[in-house]
This record gives structure tokens, sequence and C-alpha cells, in this order.
């Protein structure tokens, strides 16, 4: 499949985390100040017909700013329409590969635990206790990049 990505395009990222997060989700608080953080690589997928399917972000850690090279992972969404065809994984993938060109080692992210599976077939491991986000339950998970 051929796909495209765009980065910082925040407006389309907009557009799939409120439909995939807040309208099928639940999730109230889906935006935060990370969004807007320069920092903060957001990137956004389309198909070969130019049809926005999906999003990611990652961003330096700001709670762990004595180590530069951890960076975090997350949002990733791909709208319903565009599932189970590798997207979210291509999405992760060039996430990760625009995260270490900026200088990250290690990746982190705070995944929903019924998608654990999908980050631990690319070499992500779970860390910490469950946690609630919102109403969903989510742990941490990491990978050396």
């Amino acid at each position: 499949m051929e796909y495209r990505f765009e980065q910082g395009n925040f407006a389309d990222a907009r557009v799939v985390r409120t439909r995939v997060f807040m309208e099928e989700q639940g999730f109230a608080n889906e935006f935060d100040d990370v969004d807007e953080d320069p920092r903060t690589v957001h990137v956004t997928m389309y198909d070969a017909d130019g049809a926005l399917v999906g999003c990611a972000r990652t961003f330096p850690d700001p709670d762990h700013t004595d180590e530069p090279g951890r960076w975090v992972f997350g949002r990733l969404a791909v709208l319903p329409e565009a599932r189970h065809g590798g997207r979210g994984a291509a999405l992760l993938a060039e996430s990760e590969r625009l995260a270490r060109a900026a200088g990250a080692v290690e990746m982190h992210l705070h995944a929903q635990c019924r998608v654990t599976s999908f980050y631990e077939l690319v070499g992500y491991e779970q860390y910490g206790p469950v946690e609630l986000d919102e109403h969903v339950e989510h742990i941490w998970m990491r990978k050396t990049l």
C-alpha cells in the first residue's frame, strides 16, 4: 500500500483524534499543552488518493529532561474505515524514525491495555502499574530505538 506522511499538520491530526478518541471512544480531555509545544512532532498519514487515514504524535519526555534521548509516543489513531491494513504500524514506524532523527534513543508510551499486544509485536515492553486514563485502563511501555 502507498502512504504519504506529513509532519506538523495538527489540523488534520485534530480531525482524526476527535473522531477516534472523543466520538468513538468517549474521551473528554483529548487535547493538551503538549499539542502546542514546538518540539512535538505531529504525524498525519494519507492514502494513495490523498485521503486522511490516521495520525500520531511524539515528543521529548518533559518529565525526564535529564534524559534527552527519552521520548514519548502517543495519540496513535486510524480512522475506522482505514483500519486493519497495517497503517497503525506504519504510523508508529514513521514516528520512531522521526524521533530517532531528532535524537531519541528510547521511546515510551502509555498504551490502552487492550492494544498492548500490538506494541509488543514491534518490540515494546510493559512496565509499571495499570492506570486509568479517564475511563480506560492504560499501562506504560518502552522500547530502545
